[in-house]
């Protein structure tokens, strides 16, 4: 398998897995998320390979992608009480079905870790849904930490 930087030729295979994950979360909270679609398409994903502010991923085999991870760097210290923090904040990360458990994962994330530590980032964040408990297992097992909850009262 190999992690680098996303090529667009890939970009319907991560739009397939976008779509797959769109529909993971459609059945996780169906009360918040839509059936069908995705969070970006694959248009927009060449607009992320060629954006020079985000990160695109892919881990693949040959022609076949296996998961991608999409990021960028984000920057806090607006608020007088919030320290100066330079964050590499992952905003999509998502292994095919078929190769859960694989290593697919480890790779994309020992990757993204690689280069947030070359942009002198001081730490990785990500948001991830309480309902995801494969995907908070995994981030644990990758050495992250809960930092803060969001918590709500469905009315």
């Amino acid at each position: 398998m190999k992690t680098g930087p996303a090529k667009k030729e890939q970009a319907a295979q991560i739009a397939a897995l976008l779509e797959y994950i769109c529909e993971y979360h459609a059945k996780g909270r169906p009360d918040i998320f839509v059936e069908g679609g995705a969070k970006y398409d694959a248009d927009d994903v060449c607009r992320l390979i060629d954006d020079p502010d985000v990160t695109v991923l892919s881990a693949a085999e040959g022609d076949e992608v296996s998961g991608y991870l999409i990021a960028r760097i984000t920057e806090s210290g607006k608020d007088p009480h919030i320290k100066r923090m330079k964050t590499f904040y992952i905003d999509d990360l998502c292994v095919s079905p078929g190769r859960a458990g694989q290593g697919v994962g480890t790779a994309l994330f020992a990757e993204a870790e690689r280069i947030a530590r070359r942009l002198c980032c001081d730490r990785i964040d990500l948001n991830v849904w309480s309902f995801n408990e494969g995907a908070i297992e995994f981030y644990r097992k990758m050495g992250m930490d809960v930092y803060r909850m969001h918590m709500e009262k469905k009315l």
